[in-house]
């Protein structure tokens, strides 16, 4: 077990990875396995048919009992009396009030808006025809108008009508309804999102954990190096699924730039292959520890830092990702992925400039922390120089903070300053470059619409025109009398198949006016009999005819907000008139985007800004909110001849202000609040993933996590900070909400109480609303009150079927019918309320829809008013964008209060805790230790008394041991000593004596002996004398004297002594400069000691062998000094150092009790391995110099 949590612990980032790649396989997998199937289509199909025959006999009964009708939210009904409709569940499909040969049906039928199922069943002179919606289909597409089944259906699919047996769908009765294929997706699958995704993070896992395995491996280093050329040319290799091709990731449209950039994902992968290369070269660099490719690592950060600044350019310049702080909703997934790699670059270049300056730690000639800042720094100025900003300044400045907080303690206050610091600077700095480039891009982009709406003149427009004019000339139906074509279509519908039938594609960005005139000038459609007039008055002064087709006229002055008025003779008697409106400017009025074609090649950006257009000096329109001046002359003065300028707190750009004509597109300038909304999001955003990366190090690098109680509380604090503010958010957002809706029906009732108001003169005295009498008058009212509260408005009689409208084009074009929403007719009819409103839907597009009575002089209800608000939705986006922007402000703002106050408090909280941690750590038995001295009568002030309790119950123990150990410590030295002089004494006294005796007999040989024996006498006392010396040093070491010691050198010092001796002494240094603080004189006693030793133990080998070998941590380094000599017998081994103990013949038993009293003073140990006849190997631990 504990092998394999130990192989998990080592593996860790590859099992990660491999499930990443399991991940994004999964989904690839899943993605291709949903792959279209007709038998589940026919089979979804065979089920609601069932539904649908079931629903519509019940339906039936419950009419003609007058029981509630149920509801089906997947089917629809419309009831029948006769011809007429009297009751339906949805007003989604486009039909009217009568029966006509395409509606009610049975079978497969196809309306203006989609395809439909349908079954009728009759009873008499009641009819009730249930259908569900097979496919929504528009005559034309947009961003809210697109090719959708509808949800209820699993399978995607299309409708033919001809195509091969196996697509074919059958009815209950085996006949063939229609035939499925496959619906072409609009919109990338979800997997398309998601699996590149796990892709990458996979890549960079494996990568990861092959560094880690290869990290002291210069081969391995340089193998991972080649491999990642060649997984980079491997995936420019590589065939993407086709669906993939419309995400954010492989999409062109999304993000290209050349072979090597063709999309997202290629980015993604350059920056992945050139970060894990820079990480290869310092690994290389560090392995092969030269100094010159150490100096050359100094210049690294600024190519990463060039690198970084180009990734960035690229991003903003060559990208729609959107990276605007002024528009919090409009961020998406790839903007948040952008954030985070360029969190990465920045990690990257903050790791570079921290492996070269560890990287040239040793080097002499570079402890000044100066001469470091100006190498690093150095090769910025240039940029400085070319281009002052803030982006240039920013690696300079994190270079400053590495120098300064290089040398600080590791605590948590220096740790968290530092990130907060480093974090803050580089959010500050980021949020203000890239509000810059965006302004630069934005300024860019706006010249570019400036310069098309300047091109008026649409010269593809008059050659499509010139295409058509004959066949519109040759039209039978347009030939017809009035009186026909007006029992078969109204304006709008005459408008619409004239459309149909002619003016698509180019036609499509352009409003289409057309009526019939006859030689009298009178309108087939419309009421105003001196249109004609006007229209050949206008061509006549302002119009520039076409120099490609007669008929077709341009209005350069935008008269009566006309871009083209085509004018064409369709026989002798009638004339056909065509205004056109360009739709380049967004309308503010009802739904401005949801009856314009993509074809039309409008960008919905110009949305977004306001836009003034001016023509002969004068403006002539303007959409947005800036107020524009009257005259170009007062633009001029403001621009002073610039193409882009400052004003009233807006930016304009101007083109053509040196004609009369000109077109100004205004942006609000970004202020301080967007740069600040910048600087908070990147802040908290970055901040989260720094708050991630601390914990999962803590977790994945560590063998358990151990986390200070400082920092504990510091956390503490921030989560309660960001729970608290989550929390509120979440509070204020619906709060919000409910607010802006209140406000919302609010404002609805107002404007429907005044439209009410409006329409009371045409409708008081009326009994019933008829299209037929009012419907004329009523629209042309719409109109005109639509213009003034800007939103669109519709009447419907008592029974819910339209009489007017404001927006025809929505019912011609068949997205909507003309009948009201059923919910509102119960509310209104059913329910009798005064006021309704409520959520609707066209396609994609929801709205906010309000209806109002229409009461007449009788007090009775004749009809209903319907007011549909379009820009709700943004308006109450845009309210919680700004309150967001402003709560994350606030939250940065309440973050660095709580961090100050965090830090304050801990160290507050924790002080007196560290006092007495430090106090235990300098514990030392025997010693005068300091009591603690704390007044404050809480938890801590009981621990620091219970502490100082012990500490003194501690001194009178140790006083007790001390004198019993110093009274036994000198019994031992005096037997010991007792021992040792005897020894000597004996054969002294026997000499003397045998001496005395030569001399008392007169010997002739007592002049000899005297010569022989006093020498020795005298060695003897000789050794008496050194051995009481070496007794007193050993009674009386004394403290050392600790200075900085660069230990390689001085091991390299010593070893000059023992040149000269055999055997020679092998040293292996770190390479690497290591300081300690130690006594230079006890330690030379140290090494002579040890190896001397070492020496006498090898000298009977006939190979003798003696190493030194260094090795160490952060923190410690270990000196092992190795011999082959005959080593030391294990029963000999717990006295080696006991004093007065020896193994030898010679010598008096405590060098090595006072080696080990000399490493215990410098707070080091030493401890020894041996084996006999193999060899010894004595190692000391001393601490770093920090």
């Amino acid at each position: 077990m504990n092998a394999l949590i130990l192989f998990l612990r080592n593996w860790k980032f590859s099992l990660l990875g491999f499930i990443c790649l399991l991940t994004g396989s999964y989904l690839l997998i899943i993605d291709h396995s949903q792959a279209f199937d007709i038998k589940a289509v026919q089979q979804e199909f065979s089920t609601l048919e069932q539904q649908e025959i079931k629903y519509a006999n019940t339906l039936l009964k419950k009419v003609k009992t007058k029981q509630r009708l149920p509801q089906e939210s997947n089917l629809n009904y419309h009831l029948y009396d006769k011809d007429v409709l009297f009751g339906w569940s949805s007003n989604q499909l486009p039909i009217g009030r009568y029966k006509t040969a395409l509606f009610p049906a049975n079978g497969l039928i196809k309306l203006n808006n989609g395809w439909y199922y349908c079954h009728t069943v009759k009873d008499g002179d009641l009819a009730c025809c249930v259908s569900f919606c097979l496919l929504r289909e528009y005559e034309f597409s947009n961003a809210y108008l697109q090719a959708v089944n509808p949800t209820y259906w699993k399978q995607k699919f299309q409708i033919n009508l001809n195509s091969s047996k196996q697509q074919a769908i059958t009815d209950r009765n085996s006949n063939v309804v229609f035939y499925a294929s496959p619906l072409p997706m609009d919109n990338a699958p979800i997997s398309s999102h998601w699996a590149p995704f796990f892709f990458l993070i996979a890549g960079f896992l494996l990568y990861y954990q092959l560094q880690q395995f290869f990290q002291n491996n210069i081969w391995g280093n340089l193998f991972l190096l080649l491999s990642l050329v060649l997984a980079r040319t491997a995936i420019y290799e590589i065939h993407w699924p086709s669906d993939w091709l419309q995400s954010d990731w492989f999409s062109a449209g999304f993000f290209a730039y050349n072979e090597w950039y063709p999309d997202f994902f290629a980015f993604v992968v350059n920056s992945f292959c050139v970060i894990f290369g820079l990480r290869f070269v310092f690994a290389i660099f560090r392995i092969l520890d030269n100094k010159w490719l150490s100096a050359l690592s100094f210049f690294i950060p600024f190519f990463c830092w060039l690198w970084i600044d180009g990734q960035l350019y690229l991003i903003v310049e060559h990208s729609n990702i959107p990276l605007s702080f002024e528009h919090l909703f409009d961020i998406r997934l790839s903007t948040y992925f952008f954030f985070v790699l360029l969190g990465f670059f920045l990690y990257t270049y903050q790791k570079s400039v921290y492996q070269a300056l560890q990287l040239n730690q040793g080097q002499p000639r570079l402890h000044n922390r100066y001469l470091k800042f100006f190498l690093l720094a150095a090769p910025f100025s240039v940029l400085l120089f070319g281009e002052l900003n803030w982006m240039n300044i920013l690696p300079i400045l994190i270079i400053g903070i590495h120098l300064i907080f290089e040398q600080a303690n590791h605590t948590s206050w220096y740790k968290l300053s530092s990130q907060l610091l480093i974090l803050s600077i580089n959010a500050a700095v980021l949020a203000i470059y890239l509000q810059t480039l965006q302004a630069n891009k934005d300024q860019e982009n706006r010249i570019l619409f400036a310069q098309q709406l300047a091109l008026e003149r649409n010269i593809n427009l008059e050659l499509a025109y010139a295409e058509i004019a004959p066949n519109l000339s040759e039209e039978k139906w347009l030939q017809t009398d009035f009186d026909s074509l007006r029992k078969q279509f109204t304006k709008v519908g005459f408008e619409h198949l004239l459309t149909q039938r002619f003016l698509s594609g180019i036609w499509d960005g352009f409003d289409i006016d057309a009526d019939l005139y006859d030689l009298a000038k009178n309108p087939c459609f419309g009421a105003d009999s001196t249109r004609l007039d006007r229209l050949q008055n206008l061509v006549q002064i302002h119009g520039q005819p076409s120099d490609i087709q007669d008929g077709i006229y341009f209005m350069p002055h935008e008269e009566e907000g006309l871009s083209y008025v085509i004018l064409l003779r369709i026989n002798s008697q009638r004339n056909l008139a065509i205004t056109l409106v360009s739709k380049r400017i967004p309308e503010e009025i009802g739904f401005p985007r949801l009856l314009i074609s993509d074809q039309a090649g409008i960008s919905s950006s110009l949305e977004q800004y306001a836009i003034g257009k001016y023509a002969e000096g004068r403006l002539i329109h303007q959409s947005g909110n800036y107020n524009y001046p009257l005259r170009l002359g007062n633009i001029k003065a403001l621009a002073k001849r610039q193409s882009s300028f400052e004003a009233n707190g807006y930016t304009h750009v101007i083109i053509g202000q040196h004609t009369g004509s000109a077109i100004v597109i205004s942006t609000p300038q970004r202020n301080w609040f967007t740069n600040v909304t910048g600087f908070a999001f990147l802040f908290v955003f970055w901040g989260l993933l720094l708050l991630l990366h601390n914990i999962l190090k803590a977790l994945f690098h560590q063998q358990s996590a151990q986390w200070s109680l400082s920092f504990k509380v510091q956390i503490a604090f921030l989560i309660i900070l960001g729970l608290s503010l989550f929390l509120y958010g979440l509070g204020s957002s619906l709060f919000i909400g409910k607010q802006f809706d209140n406000y919302t029906q609010q404002a609805l009732k107002e404007k429907l109480d005044a439209i009410q108001t409006e329409l009371k003169n045409p409708t008081n005295r009326l009994d019933t609303l008829d299209a037929a009498v009012i419907g004329r008058p009523l629209e042309t009212k719409l109109a005109k009150l639509s213009s003034v509260f800007k939103t669109d408005l519709f009447v419907f009689d008592s029974e819910g079927f339209l009489i007017a409208s404001s927006r025809p084009k929505l019912f011609a074009y068949g997205l909507i019918g003309e009948h009201m929403n059923p919910n509102a007719m119960d509310a209104l009819i059913g329910a009798n309320q005064s006021y309704f409103s409520h959520q609707d839907q066209i396609g994609t597009l929801t709205y906010r829809s309000a209806y109002l009575p229409i009461i007449n002089y009788k007090r009775q209800q004749i009809g209903f008013i319907n007011l549909q608000l379009f820009g709700q939705q943004e308006a109450y986006e845009q309210q919680i964008e700004n309150f967001f922007k402003a709560a994350i402000n606030v939250f940065v703002l309440l973050l660095a209060i709580s961090v100050f106050i965090a830090l304050v408090v801990s160290n507050w909280l924790i002080g007196p805790l560290q006092v007495v941690a430090r106090s235990v750590r300098a514990l030392e038995f025997g010693k005068n230790n300091q009591k603690i001295t704390y007044h404050n009568q809480d938890e801590i002030g009981l621990l620091v008394k219970a502490y100082n309790e012990k500490l003194t119950e501690l001194e009178l123990a140790a006083g007790q041991i001390a004198r019993s150990e110093r009274e036994s410590a000198w019994r031992d030295l005096a037997q010991q000593i007792a021992h040792e002089i005897k020894n000597p004494l004996t054969p002294m006294k026997l000499s003397i004596q045998h001496l005395l005796r030569k001399i008392e007999m007169q010997d002739a040989t007592a002049p000899q002996l005297v010569q022989t024996t006093l020498p020795g006498l005298i060695e003897q006392i000789d050794a008496l004398a050194r051995m009481a010396n070496e007794f007193a040093r050993f009674a009386k070491l004394s403290e050392p004297q600790f200075e900085a010691i660069e230990l390689n050198a001085f091991i390299e010092q010593t070893l000059y002594l023992f040149d000269e001796e055999q055997p020679s002494i092998q040293f292996e240094t770190t390479g690497k400069p290591t300081w300690i603080r130690a006594d230079k004189d006890m330690l030379s006693q140290v090494f002579n000691n040890l190896l001397l030793n070492a020496k006498q133990a090898t000298n009977n080998r006939s190979n003798p062998i003696i190493e030194i070998k260094m090795s160490g941590t952060a923190s410690h380094v270990t000196i092992a000094v190795h011999d082959n000599g005959i080593g030391i017998p294990k029963q000999e081994q717990d006295k080696i150092f006991t004093p007065y103990f020896t193994t030898k013949s010679s010598g008096s038993g405590i060098g090595l009790s006072v080696v080990r009293q000399i490493i215990e003073k410098h707070n080091g140990q030493i401890w020894f391995e041996s084996e006999e006849g193999e060899g010894t190997v004595f190692r000391i631990e001393l601490k770093r110099n920090k």
